[in-house]
């Protein structure tokens, strides 16, 4: 059975909620899919892992600044070759714009990120659902 983790950021309770559909989205397509506050990760859970996706971070202002817990966690993280990693964010205005910065702290782990997923509200949406598809291919 292919593994998929969620780290999430516990803050922010609609992130966590995009989290949740998106783990109740892969179990539904059978995929052991396990959901992990950040500060609750221990790097020894990507042992068997195939899919991991990551929650933005966020400092609270609206441009967005890295967040130090976001930063420590990608900075403690091994070398993810051969697990494929994804992003997802929720913001009410502008979801997704911190993926560029993401991208940028997680180049010395992986090059390979290749799929995002965004939520204003915290809901899956119809166009979610087909590129989970396609993430998990």
């Amino acid at each position: 059975m292919k593994k998929a983790l969620i780290v999430v950021q516990n803050e922010n309770t609609r992130t966590r909620k995009f989290g949740e559909e998106i783990a109740a989205f892969l179990l539904n397509r059978g995929l052991s899919a396990e959901l992990i506050p950040i500060n609750n990760f221990d790097p020894h859970k990507l042992q068997g892992t195939d899919y991991l996706l990551l929650s933005g971070y966020r400092n609270g202002s609206l441009f967005s600044h890295a967040d130090n817990e976001w930063v420590s966690f990608v900075d403690k993280l091994p070398t993810l070759n051969g697990i494929k990693t994804a992003l997802f964010d929720t913001y009410k205005i502008f979801p997704g714009r911190l993926f560029a910065k993401m991208k940028k702290y997680l180049r010395k782990k992986t090059d390979d990120v290749s799929f995002t997923f965004k939520s204003s509200d915290g809901s899956l949406s119809v166009s979610d659902k087909l590129d989970l598809n396609d993430f998990i291919r």
